[in-house]
């Protein structure tokens, strides 16, 4: 009787320990998605303006764009997610510690935070990127990718929406890392940018976006003068992009969770 006593003791005190660890993720999940859903609205409602805005002035001047707006800003939509990662760890480590909550629930709904965010960005990227070709060739002009993954049929569409919304997910949780960088050292925390970007040029190499993707497969042919970035295709290209941006959002969690276990609840 009593042995028995003790394993439901110890399956209770394990179970309410799970509950509590479920109920930390959601609550972080929660509370960020919000925040990114926030900065989705307002970085898709400027962006719109910005990508018609151009389109609709260079077909009215007789210009050809030939490229995608969203690519000419190299993937602005990063910056707003890195900010968001950051502010997600340095803003909520004391508070979800102090309300009961462990470093390991925080990280989980980190992660968990930034695949959900990605994969609604990725969807809302793909469609801007459909709506800006379809205005530039309503309007006679041509549209290509600066790079980036194939984009001409149904199936790279879909991976597209795959590998940009790791992307976003890489970028947040990078961020997250560079908070907790900061929670660690303070102001040397600065100095674990470099290293803790790894994912985020492991992601740009991968789907050939981005500063470091778009820079790295610019051609200078026949000159520096003539110099462009080619778009990708085939299908193999595109696994590529997207396997490597798994690994690289891979990374970035065992990163962050690795740099969560050890964060003071204030900084030293």
């Amino acid at each position: 009787m009593s042995a028995t006593t003790v394993e439901e003791t110890a399956m209770s005190r394990i179970n309410l320990a799970r509950a509590g660890h479920l109920r930390g993720v959601a609550a972080v999940d929660r509370r960020l998605r919000r925040s990114g859903v926030v900065v989705g609205i307002w970085f898709w409602a400027i962006y719109a303006l910005y990508a018609v805005g151009i389109t609709v002035g260079n077909a009215f001047a007789g210009n050809d764009l030939e490229i995608s707006a969203l690519d000419s800003t190299l993937g602005a939509q990063r910056w707003a997610v890195l900010w968001l990662g950051v502010v997600a760890t340095t803003s909520l480590l004391t508070v979800h510690v102090a309300a009961g909550g462990s470093r390991r629930s925080l990280a989980g709904g980190v992660t968990r935070c930034a695949l959900v965010l990605g994969a609604g960005y990725g969807v809302v990227t793909v469609l801007a990127l459909l709506g800006e070709r379809l205005l530039s060739t309503s309007l006679g002009m041509t549209w290509r990718r600066l790079g980036a993954l194939p984009f001409d049929s149904p199936l790279t569409v879909l991976g597209t929406v795959a590998a940009e919304g790791l992307v976003v997910a890489t970028y947040i949780l990078v961020g997250a890392c560079i908070g907790v960088g900061f929670v660690h050292a303070r102001a040397w925390g600065g100095l674990l940018i470099v290293p803790l970007a790894l994912p985020a040029v492991m992601v740009d190499l991968a789907t050939r976006t981005g500063v470091v993707g778009t820079t790295a497969n610019v051609e200078l042919l026949p000159d520096i003068d003539h110099a462009e970035v080619p778009p990708a295709d085939g299908i193999a290209t595109l696994l590529l992009g997207v396997g490597g941006s798994v690994l690289a959002v891979a990374l970035a969690a065992v990163v962050l969770h690795a740099l969560l276990r050890t964060a003071p609840v204030r900084p030293r």
